[in-house]
């Protein structure tokens, strides 16, 4: 079975949230990001510029729980997520 890499939401005041975004490690480049790896967000909100990186959501990984739930398939990514802004237009 392959690795699903699930993404964990904390906000700021500490509190981890799940709200179900699960991805293949196909999208991160075949790898599992690890702490301090930024990536931004594949999804953009309807009707909005994909490539205005004001319309782009960042998360920086901040922690990583493997067996989470007692999935062993599982790798869970904590992230801490921010608006983009015209200073990430290089890759956002």
């Amino acid at each position: 079975m392959m690795t699903c890499i699930r993404v964990l939401q904390r906000d700021e005041t500490g509190k981890v949230s799940d709200f179900g975004n699960d991805f293949d490690p196909e999208h991160f480049a075949g790898q599992v990001p690890a702490i301090g790896d930024m990536i931004l967000n594949p999804g953009v909100s309807s009707g909005k510029d994909r490539h205005d990186p004001r319309n782009r959501e960042i998360w920086t990984v901040v922690g990583r729980v493997f067996n989470s739930r007692d999935n062993k398939d599982y790798v869970s990514l904590i992230v801490e997520s921010r608006d983009g802004t015209l200073d990430d237009e290089a890759f956002a």
